[in-house]
């Protein structure tokens, strides 16, 4: 900023010494009109130039705001698009789980094939378990927001 600023700052600075110079001149005055009217026109240059020079960094100034304020609103976006990002992989990757817990239920409970005479109860259970922490994880997400 400084780089963009600094020109019209040191403008600025530079004609409002150059002003209050001549206009201490111009008040200690005691020479000729001609010199006098010398003065006064050096007077209104650098009144002129210090006013424009200030408009200009002003406009400047006020550029550099707009920008500063858009960069911080694609920030945010950024910040905004990264978390419903992570929340789409959350979501499919609980989406997948479900699937893949849905599938391992039918298979035990449409196999048609006997490996033993008593089915495995501790496997069932632990999917049952397992399924009920799905659940209870997709309710808290839901709840947190995610």
């Amino acid at each position: 900023m400084s780089l963009l600023l600094g020109p019209y700052e040191s403008g600025v600075r530079t004609w409002e010494e150059r002003r209050h110079y001549v206009s201490g001149q111009l008040a200690g005055h005691a020479g000729s009109s001609q010199s006098y009217t010398a003065l006064s026109e050096l007077h209104d240059v650098a009144v002129k130039m210090e006013s424009m020079l200030r408009g200009r960094l002003h406009h400047v100034q006020d550029k550099l705001a707009v920008m500063q304020d858009r960069r911080e609103a694609i920030h945010r976006s950024l910040l905004e698009l990264e978390l419903s990002r992570k929340k789409l992989q959350s979501s499919r990757l609980l989406s997948q789980d479900r699937e893949k817990l849905s599938t391992i239920f039918s298979s035990l409970a449409g196999s048609t094939v006997a490996v033993s005479a008593l089915p495995d109860t501790g496997l069932l259970g632990d999917l049952r378990e397992a399924r009920e922490a799905i659940i209870l994880a997709e309710a808290l997400m839901e709840l947190k927001g995610y």
